[in-house]
């Protein structure tokens, strides 16, 4: 791995080094292995952490905390009010709208921290590298990430665990005594982004039950979204609730003479049966 990360530097001359932590035991074991390799170089980074807005504050307090034992120097990268405005205005998103959330939340402040913190000048033609704790093998979510190193305009994003088992990460974490997540060991999720694209309702039933604080939030934000008049739900989508509820149908009823004959039917039956 350390070649991975040397032959990266070699090549692409980064002007600052990025390691991303979001919270979760793969980018812990990504930015430890590359933060002690990066020490015994003597060469300077920094560990950024994206914080969506709508993320679980115990992982924010997680990552600051790991930053703090191993002395990680950490910024954080910060949406603010992105994903309340877009609930707002759109609702609760579906799968097809996973892209777009991680363009806002995620993609937007880090372009924006590379851009006017990491190089010389916003229009400066320096690279910046990107280490990550992205598996090939982890989920298909992580699209595009089809090897260790990929190059976008200044962004160069690099895995050093591309490679790994989600049990070699587990050896790394025993091995080296890193702090765990407790987010990620109560609901299998690192929490630092709860916009819902791709959650179920188990996922919505763990966050009640484990993080109140966060699932009182999203009821928060459900209700300016029925306000507006998107009223599905977290972990929900438009396509899924205008399938059963379709837009501009009338809500069935039994009218009052209908009523009244079902009940003289009932009553019938009932004197029939008392014979």
């Amino acid at each position: 791995m350390s070649e991975i990360i040397t032959n990266a530097i070699r090549e692409y001359s980064p002007k600052r080094i990025l390691l991303l932590f979001s919270g979760g035991h793969d980018s812990l074991c990504s930015t430890h292995y590359s933060a002690t390799f990066l020490k015994s170089l003597g060469l300077d980074f920094t560990v950024y952490h994206g914080n969506t807005g709508i993320g679980i504050r115990q992982s924010r307090d997680y990552v600051r905390r790991t930053c703090m034992e191993q002395d990680w120097k950490l910024y954080e990268g910060y949406a603010g009010d992105a994903y309340e405005k877009l609930v707002s205005k759109y609702g609760f998103p579906g799968p097809q709208s996973h892209k777009f959330m991680y363009i806002t939340l995620k993609e937007r402040p880090l372009k924006k921290y590379i851009t006017h913190f990491c190089k010389s000048s916003p229009y400066a033609r320096e690279n910046i590298l990107l280490i990550t704790g992205i598996r090939k093998s982890e989920s298909r979510i992580r699209m595009g990430y089809r090897d260790f190193i990929k190059k976008e305009g200044s962004a160069v994003w690099l895995s050093p665990i591309f490679y790994w088992t989600e049990s070699d990460s587990e050896i790394y974490m025993r091995q080296n005594e890193l702090l765990r997540n407790p987010v990620k060991d109560k609901i299998c999720i690192s929490g630092e982004c709860l916009c819902g694209a791709f959650a179920g309702n188990e996922e919505w039933a763990e966050i009640r039950h484990s993080f109140p604080e966060a699932a009182l939030e999203i009821e928060r934000l459900h209700k300016i979204a029925i306000q507006n008049g998107k009223p599905w739900g977290w972990a929900s989508s438009p396509t899924k609730y205008y399938k059963h509820n379709p837009q501009g149908q009338m809500k069935m009823f039994m009218c009052i003479g209908c009523e009244e004959k079902k009940q003289q039917r009932r009553e019938t039956i009932s004197n029939i049966n008392t014979i």
